[in-house]
């Protein structure tokens, strides 16, 4: 069985909430603040994506090798002053809320 691990970086928007892992569609963990966690997935290409609420991160493909990992790192993109422009984000870029890119 092969593995992804992800990387949650620690920030002030949604300190205290967990972001939803996608896995191919299906939830298949969730991720806290500054926490790093891994699931065990057959190997192949897979789609992935963190989410929460109706915001999600980018999209991001990867091909996990037999016996290998895969590992990626995500957050908020709301830091510094940006936090002020979190309703601006939710309504009209809920998809660039969060991101995700391989390490």
């Amino acid at each position: 069985m092969s593995k992804i691990t992800i990387s949650r970086d620690s920030g002030y928007a949604d300190r205290v909430r967990k972001y939803k892992v996608i896995c191919n569609g299906e939830e298949v963990a969730q991720v806290g603040n500054g926490e790093t966690i891994e699931f065990e997935t057959p190997p192949g290409e897979k789609e992935v994506y963190l989410k929460i609420d109706w915001c999600r991160s980018n999209k991001v493909t990867v091909s996990v090798p037999p016996g290998s990992e895969v590992k990626l790192n995500g957050g908020s993109s709301l830091r510094g002053g940006k936090v002020l422009l979190a309703v601006f984000y939710v309504l009209f870029m809920p998809s660039k809320y969060l991101w995700l890119q391989t390490n």
